[in-house]
């Protein structure tokens, strides 16, 4: 089964600064291998891909451009501003509409760039499963997680009925949970997590952002060239996600794949530290690193210099040739203050 492949490669670099830049985020850093997060995904859908279309930011081009240099194959689209997820889909579409006239009934598939997948052929399963059932159900599919924990920082889909062997129905999207909420859902048996990833017909989603988004539709519609778009033009859009712009409006029906492939967001530094190999006192490191008498570190070291970290615990030890960050691994989602900092000081030559 071939499908077109939409691979949102947004992002503002803050959460995994200083790794991370607003020309560098995080789907163009080689998290796990010697491949950017952006070449895994590309890699991981290539043997059903028709076409792979990657939307991401001007800011970061050169990083991008570098990374499909090795598929010839892939096809880039650039906003100038970002504009969330739904105006990145409608762009997307515009294009696919372009390069496959005659094709307007072709399945898609739209998914994040920088997540992080253990199992990738169970990946592919899903996508082939859930695209098939696009032939009969005449909707918007999703591949759902199933969740291992009550996670409040993750929307939730909260599922009905099965109607085909691991799929079923969905009642409704949920937004991010307090820890109630979320222990309840993961309880229930009834939820999973929204793992940002969608499944339709060209033509559906299209007629779905026209209904729901025309405001959108229009601009989008109106724009000279997808290929090449101009702040001006991109930037009278309005922002908002695909989540509230349709799937929380639709009436068309909603699927949900169960997803169980090893899948992470990798939505901070400590969720980074819990998918790399660890030391017997939970200490993990990328590049050259000694833990001594301490535990539940993580240490990320881009230079060639060692480091030595004595009697700490939970500490994030981040450095890089232009910058070195320290700081409490509990205060990881706060990273982005860092980034505020170096706004209103100026040091933006580090963001």
């Amino acid at each position: 089964m071939r499908i077109v492949v939409v691979i949102m490669a947004g992002g503002s670099g803050k959460r995994f600064w200083p790794l991370s830049r607003e020309n560098r985020a995080k789907q163009s850093l080689a998290l796990f291998s010697e491949k950017t997060l952006l070449a895994e995904t590309i890699e991981r859908v290539l043997p059903l891909a028709a076409d792979i279309i990657v939307v991401a930011s001007e800011k970061q081009r050169a990083s991008i451009e570098a990374d499909l240099q090795r598929y010839p194959g892939v096809r880039a689209l650039f906003e100038p501003v970002g504009r969330n997820t739904a105006p990145c889909i409608a762009l997307a579409l515009r294009a696919i509409r372009e390069w496959r006239p005659h094709d307007e009934s072709c399945r898609v598939a739209v998914l994040p760039a920088d997540h992080y997948i253990a199992r990738p052929e169970v990946f592919r399963q899903a996508l082939v499963t859930g695209t098939s059932l696009l032939h009969h159900v005449d909707g918007i599919g999703t591949i759902g997680i199933r969740p291992s924990r009550p996670e409040t920082g993750y929307g939730y889909i909260n599922i009905g009925p099965e109607i085909a062997p691991g799929v079923h129905t969905v009642k409704r999207f949920e937004e991010k949970p307090d820890r109630e909420r979320a222990e309840r859902f993961l309880r229930s048996g009834d939820y999973l997590w929204n793992g940002g990833i969608f499944l339709f017909r060209l033509e559906r989603m299209e007629q779905e952002i026209a209904a729901h988004a025309p405001d959108i539709a229009a601009a989008i519609n109106a724009l000279s060239d997808p290929e090449q778009v101009s702040v001006e033009e991109y930037s009278q859009i309005r922002s908002i996600s695909i989540d509230y712009a349709v799937m929380e409006k639709t009436t068309a029906p909603l699927f949900s794949v169960v997803g169980d492939f090893g899948w992470s967001d990798i939505g901070s530094w400590a969720t980074y530290r819990d998918l790399l190999p660890q030391d017997e006192a939970g200490n993990a490191a990328r590049g050259p690193a000694h833990f001594i008498e301490s535990r539940d570190n993580l240490v990320v070291n881009l230079t060639s210099r060692p480091i030595f970290v004595f009697r700490k615990k939970g500490q994030l030890i981040v450095v890089t040739d232009e910058a070195t960050l320290i700081a409490d691994l509990s205060d990881n989602q706060d990273i982005r203050n860092v980034t505020e900092y170096l706004s209103q000081n100026g040091l933006t030559d580090l963001l």
